[in-house]
């Protein structure tokens, strides 16, 4: 039974949607940092940034879900790609990085998911 679930939201964590949040970083102990998302999924956003990042990079990340109560979501997240000058790897996208998610509270993860469903359906 339990396998069955976690393929449910393997699929569902594929949903992505296109959404401008600002989205407050930062990463070895720098300052904070803040430029906005062209996406967001259940796995993780992405950033439009001019930080030099690099894969595998971590960083702390603090943004507000939008809606009726506006809910903060932190964690920390992992440069899953990058999109640079020299390296546009996906080039319909602007340059900054994708990330991905790494300790999403589970009450961060369903905030993020209602958002997403009301997106998708409005």
């Amino acid at each position: 039974m339990q396998h069955h679930n976690e393929g449910l939201n393997e699929r569902r964590s594929s949903v992505r949607i296109k959404t401008v949040v600002r989205i407050y970083y930062s990463a070895f102990q720098s300052k904070l940092l803040s430029d906005y998302s062209v996406d967001l999924s259940t796995g993780g956003l992405f950033l439009i940034t001019n930080y030099p990042f690099d894969v595998d990079d971590n960083l702390t990340l603090k943004f507000p879900i939008p809606g009726p109560e506006e809910k903060t979501v932190s964690c920390k997240a992992k440069i899953a790609w990058v999109n640079n000058e020299t390296n546009r790897r996906k080039p319909e996208y602007p340059l900054g990085v994708g990330l991905q998610f790494v300790d999403l509270a589970p009450e961060d993860l369903l905030s993020i998911e209602s958002f997403l469903e009301v997106e998708a359906t409005s």
